[in-house]
């Protein structure tokens, strides 16, 4: 299985279409109160169980969607690779299959630790790029045949 990655891509592209695009899905108005406070719109620990149940879960709760195809198919490589060296160093008994098995165990446990935190983090910043969102692009006006431009700050 020398070409692997195409695992990773089809996997990438697969999540994407189940939701329609959700990479180019709106965002949600969300209240400015609740947004600016202290407290996370999204539950972290909620986001970490549910990539410790299923890796990548806590990324589609999270909605970033790409990010949970990725983990997923990443996760659930290095599982097939734990789970076929395995299968061949039984058979065989060679040492370089039992090599092979325990490098992608620490592999699967270090994607599987990423993933948990990327999941809290995302939970944790979930909303933080509308609630400090500057809008410094001219937004063009007209009326009454005057021609404007207006620069807008959102905090």
């Amino acid at each position: 299985m020398r070409n692997w990655w195409w695992i990773v891509v089809c996997c990438w592209l697969f999540a994407g279409n189940i939701m329609g695009n959700s990479f180019l899905s709106d965002t949600v108005a969300i209240d400015t109160a609740r947004l600016l406070s202290d407290r996370p719109l999204k539950n972290p620990m909620g986001a970490v169980l549910r990539s410790a149940i299923l890796p990548g879960w806590g990324q589609w709760y999270n909605e970033q969607h790409a990010k949970a195809g990725v983990a997923f198919t990443l996760n659930g490589y290095f599982i097939y690779k734990i789970w076929d060296f395995h299968r061949q160093w039984r058979t065989t008994r060679d040492q370089g299959f039992r090599d092979r098995r325990n490098l992608y165990t620490w592999y699967f446990g270090l994607a599987y630790a990423l993933t948990l935190l990327d999941a809290y983090v995302d939970a944790y910043l979930y909303g933080f790029d509308q609630a400090m969102r500057i809008g410094w692009l001219p937004q063009p006006i007209s009326t009454q045949g005057v021609i404007g431009w207006r620069v807008s700050l959102s905090f």
